[in-house]
């Protein structure tokens, strides 16, 4: 495992520590201007779609990944915890509460890439195997997934508060 961790280059290092910043932050009750709430989530989406080109290229991984992202959006809007927003119309802000639910999932997806990244460092023959590369793009747009239904949960509780 040292020799591992040895060969990992910094800038992984330096990921690992902007994530967990960014999961400390959202485990905290805050005002997020509208324009922020969206930054967060849509640069995990791309991370998570980035292992799956980077590890598989552009193949059924992203059929995969795909059908991870819809499986999770169709019954995360369903699930009444992830509406943990108010938004404030005046202040163009949502009121979010804190939750370490995200910090989990950014450090699965990190762990995930990380895992990977490793499987294919070392030449593990079970990275070419097609069963692999379906389960990790699958994982990827689950996890995905979840910031997605950040996303469009925001952007409904700001429909359901703007007066026409």
């Amino acid at each position: 495992m040292m020799a591992i961790l040895e060969h990992t280059p910094l800038w992984v290092y330096f990921l690992f520590s902007v994530l967990v910043i960014l999961g400390w932050m959202q485990s905290k009750d805050r005002i997020v201007p509208y324009f922020r709430a969206f930054i967060v989530p849509c640069m995990m989406m791309l991370l998570s779609i980035y292992g799956v080109v980077s590890a598989f290229g552009m193949s059924m991984g992203i059929v995969a990944w795909s059908l991870g992202m819809i499986i999770v959006l169709a019954l995360g809007i369903r699930v009444r915890i992830l509406y943990n927003a108010i938004f404030m119309e005046e202040r163009n802000a949502f009121a979010v509460k804190g939750s370490w639910f995200w910090l989990c999932v950014m450090m699965v997806i990190f762990g995930l890439k990380f895992a990977v990244s490793v499987a294919f460092a070392r030449e593990l023959a079970m990275v070419y195997e097609p069963w692999f590369m379906l389960s990790i793009s699958l994982c990827y747009g689950l996890l995905s997934g979840l910031f997605l239904v950040r996303m469009v949960i925001l952007w409904k509780i700001k429909s359901l508060h703007v007066k026409h």
